[in-house]
């Protein structure tokens, strides 16, 4: 396609066995994290999803679950949300809490509900990704370092707006959509778009030496 999608399958092809299987169960690991939270306080997965995406921006993975375990504590044991600290933006964990809150409401379409809280298209993809990780064939969760792996060069990460327009998410979707069709007919495998997003993500933190 072009020197951005080559970008993506040298992160892969430079992935250790170690990272390709790491990428390709991430999003069903954090699935069966978000169902085993919600178990332990009795609520639909889709909620904890919701919450784990609402507290995703510029914050660590192991930080996010314990933050989102953390707010569905406080949900059910009735602590105001204003007490609990959260490793992101405060706006962010608003979110969180409205997710929660929708549990009061008695929602008969959670999705819809949790999706009109979530806003931006990577907070969107990255729930739709965790949630939905059987049925999703095309989705692409595409942060900073997806970008960064797509242009071929580390930057920055300190806002909590990733950079990308519309126009560029579905451009970079594409990219690494197009990357997997490439990478599956020259290797003989069947991943999926959310999977060479997740390889690589893992390689590129591993390469990068991102904690």
């Amino acid at each position: 396609m072009d020197s951005y999608t080559d970008n993506i399958k040298k992160i892969y092809y430079g992935s250790y066995e170690s990272e390709r299987i790491h990428g390709l169960y991430w999003y069903r690991n954090a699935h069966n994290t978000c169902k085993a939270i919600a178990k332990k306080f009795f609520m639909p997965t889709s909620i904890v999803v919701g919450v784990l995406s609402a507290l995703s921006p510029n914050n660590k993975y192991d930080k996010n679950v314990i933050d989102t375990e953390t707010m569905c504590l406080a949900y059910k044991s009735g602590i105001p949300y204003g007490e609990i600290r959260v490793s992101t933006y405060n706006a962010n964990k608003d979110k969180a809490a409205k997710i929660l809150n929708i549990l009061d409401t008695g929602s008969s379409d959670l999705e819809n509900d949790i999706l009109t809280i979530l806003n931006g298209n990577k907070v969107k993809a990255f729930y739709d990704c965790i949630n939905n990780y059987k049925k999703n064939k095309e989705r692409v969760c595409i942060d900073g370092h997806a970008k960064a792996i797509y242009i071929g060069e580390k930057f920055a990460l300190t806002s909590n707006k990733s950079g990308i327009t519309d126009k560029q998410y579905r451009v970079i979707s594409h990219a690494y959509r197009y990357a997997t069709r490439e990478i599956n007919e020259s290797e003989g495998t069947s991943y999926l778009p959310y999977q060479i997003q997740a390889i690589t993500w893992v390689a590129w933190r591993r390469i990068h030496n991102i904690k």
